[in-house]
């Protein structure tokens, strides 16, 4: 099949060749005794035309054929005028869909988002929906690319693990034969450990969070891309990510053409810098702007709302409050060496330097109330050399919505869950 398969996309280069194509069947029109169908591939459409006074039998078969039927064509390209058509020796259907449809592939009736997303495979017809997954595909390549290209290494980290990464209570716990696991929030202590043998580390993969949050930024279960580095502090891996969100931005405005005309979306130019504000400069804009925060508090989203009037593009938060960062951030006072990149008013990733030297790290473990004995097998390794290392964990989800335009995250995750979304 795939030996003698044409893409539809590239049907012009056929032109009184016989081929074979496969596809659905989008569209149908019988004018007088003509029959026009549409072909449609992930790689674009055809028109295979069917008349009656020459293939009856064919001309019969394609009135009953109901559309988004799977078809395979084989017949002789032909230009007509401007237009490339096929005319078939003989059409057939590999499968029948049943209809009426549980929505629409053509995307000329809407449907809402709950039903999209319950019909997704069905939904992929939809030129503009399709684009969003070929765009999250190549921006997944692209960061590939740029972190390879820096000499970091793709690593793999368990997702099945025996306690809370960061010592919160959002996890989701599973029976693990006879025994109480739990699903990974991020492999934030494993890629530490790993910079003992390693210069730089990176993953993409899916973590998950037990969060009853009902945002449109929010999913139990979702992408990050995890860069730890050895030898590294917090304005070294910032300018890792900035350089790296430059990249990415600039690769998709160039190879993510095609995706971005379908959507008719155009995302941010790469920026020429990205400006650095403290958490405490941060506090004084949105005080300056009539909101009331507290020193210690995290910023919730009306400040964010204000910080994005003053900061519409891509901004770093500095220097945030020990009391509100992990106990692996390394503290410098009352304040740590982390930050959070922002888009907007949207946060797009969160890293700083780490805390290396073993006694202070598990100094640190104790203050934040946790218990030191259950990540002796995560700092056992502080003893025998740990490197000093910096990291970030970066929300591709969330990334996505920017590059494409879509303004819920569910939009661009294939299958997403949130508290009330699970599937077989």
């Amino acid at each position: 099949m795939l030996k003698d398969r044409v893409k539809l996309g590239e049907i012009d280069k056929y032109i009184d060749k016989d081929v074979y194509v496969y596809g659905w069947l989008e569209d149908k029109r019988i004018v007088g005794q003509v029959a026009f169908l549409v072909l449609r591939d992930m790689t674009g459409k055809v028109q295979v035309t069917v008349k009656k006074s020459v293939k009856r039998h064919l001309y019969t078969h394609a009135l009953t054929i109901p559309r988004q039927s799977i078809l395979k064509v084989h017949g002789k390209v032909n230009l007509y005028g401007e237009t490339i058509e096929i005319v078939p020796h003989d059409i057939q259907v590999l499968s029948e869909a049943k209809h009426p449809l549980p929505i629409d592939p053509t995307g000329r009736v809407p449907a809402n988002l709950p039903t999209i997303i319950d019909n997704r495979p069905l939904s992929l017809r939809i030129p503009t929906i399709r684009a969003v997954f070929q765009l999250r595909a190549l921006t997944k390549q692209v960061i590939r690319e740029f972190f390879i290209n820096n000499g970091f290494v793709e690593v793999d980290t368990p997702k099945i693990i025996a306690t809370a990464t960061e010592g919160g209570a959002n996890l989701f716990e599973i029976k693990y034969f006879d025994r109480v696991a739990y699903l990974a929030q991020s492999p934030q202590l494993y890629k530490e450990q790993l910079t003992m043998g390693f210069d730089g580390v990176f993953e993409i993969a899916q973590f998950y969070r037990a969060e009853k949050s009902h945002t449109r930024r929010h999913l139990t279960e979702f992408t990050s891309v995890d860069l730890e580095v050895a030898f590294a502090d917090y304005n070294d891996v910032m300018d890792i990510l900035e350089e790296m969100i430059k990249y990415i931005l600039t690769e998709i405005h160039k190879r993510g053409k095609p995706y971005l005309e379908i959507l008719g979306h155009t995302p941010p130019e790469p920026p020429t810098s990205m400006k650095r504000i403290t958490y405490d400069e941060a506090l004084e804009i949105i005080r300056s702007k009539g909101g009331e925060i507290k020193w210690g508090e995290d910023i919730e989203s009306e400040g964010l709302e204000k910080l994005a009037e003053e900061l519409p593009g891509f901004y770093f938060i500095v220097d945030w409050p020990w009391d509100i960062k992990p106990f692996y951030i390394m503290r410098k006072g009352d304040l740590t060496e982390s930050f959070d990149l922002m888009m907007g008013r949207l946060e797009l990733s969160s890293g700083g330097t780490r805390e290396h030297r073993y006694n202070e790290l598990r100094r640190n473990i104790r203050e934040k109330g946790l218990n030191v004995e259950s990540f002796d097998y995560h700092t056992r390794f502080y003893q025998y050399g740990m490197p000093p290392h910096a990291g970030f964990g970066l929300g591709l989800d969330r990334l996505m919505t920017i590059l494409s335009g879509r303004e819920n995250i569910r939009e661009v995750v294939l299958y997403p869950r949130d508290p009330e979304s699970l599937t077989p």
